[in-house]
């Protein structure tokens, strides 16, 4: 029987768990899903960022986590379900790099990648598995550069390519559950870039603005935490659909200006 029309997304009765919900797109999207009606675990490193997520979301549970570590990730979907009694909708925002050029990085760079953007949150997901319910929603930040490789960020980028494989993986394994991969271009007010050597950026830079990766416009972490919580609500509620691959970048075409404008344009999108 086909859904009326005209009313608002709602993710009343929803049980959700976003991990990387301390900061940025994470915890905007929980606090989105706070607003919306959903029983929602914000799952991060940081315990003073989550409850003061919470605090602000007016609702839900911080769980402290650290995904690098395999223990934690078991840890975090118990104590989740501990605080919902079962996950309807996963979550994973997490997204770790450093900048380095292929001939200069080391083994650290490469294993820092892959514990956090695949080993972390296939092991998350492979505890959520027992604890899901019929045809849950459970979706993973992915990013543009994958198959368009950046100067600097190979080794993030690779990462993420396996992430998409894992994804795949997942699906063929338990199709009762659908999984989702959200491709995120470049966005504002992240803690992505947190830990880039300023002087790498700015030397790397050029090379992203002749190659045509950065975009004339950022999106803003806001808006798209926001966008992507009524995403996955619409998601929940149309349960006979599923959204497999998702990209979600800037409008307005890339950048070609100078790096000194580049970085004010960052530095603006920070604040």
């Amino acid at each position: 029987m086909a859904q009326e029309s005209g009313h608002s997304v709602s993710l009343a009765g929803k049980r959700c768990v976003v991990v990387g919900a301390s900061a940025g797109i994470g915890r905007q999207t929980a606090m989105d899903m706070v607003a919306m009606g959903g029983d929602v675990v914000f799952v991060g490193r940081s315990k003073t960022k989550l409850d003061q997520a919470v605090a602000e979301a007016g609702g839900g549970h911080a769980v402290v986590a650290d995904i690098s570590d395999p223990a934690q990730c078991t840890a975090l979907i118990k104590e989740a379900v501990g605080h919902l009694g079962g996950i309807d909708m996963l979550l994973m925002v997490v997204g770790v790099s450093r900048l380095s050029l292929l001939a200069e990085g080391d083994a650290e760079i490469w294993e820092e990648c892959l514990r956090n953007n695949v080993i972390g949150p296939a092991l998350v997901t492979s505890a959520a598995i027992p604890v899901l319910s019929d045809n849950a929603f459970v979706g993973f930040f992915s990013s543009e550069t994958v198959g368009t490789p950046y100067h600097g960020l190979v080794p993030y980028g690779t990462s993420k390519a396996a992430l998409e494989e894992m994804i795949r993986g997942f699906r063929a394994e338990h199709p009762e559950f659908r999984f989702s991969c959200l491709r995120i271009g470049a966005t504002g007010g992240t803690e992505f870039s947190r830990d880039f050597d300023s002087d790498v950026r700015m030397a790397l830079s050029e090379t992203w603005i002749k190659r045509g990766n950065i975009p004339m416009k950022l999106m803003a972490a806001e808006d798209l935490g926001m966008a992507i919580a009524r995403i996955i609500a619409i998601a929940m509620e149309f349960e006979g659909i599923d959204y497999q691959d998702l990209v979600l970048r800037a409008t307005g075409g890339s950048f070609y200006g100078t790096v000194e404008e580049l970085m004010a344009q960052m530095a603006e999108a920070q604040e």
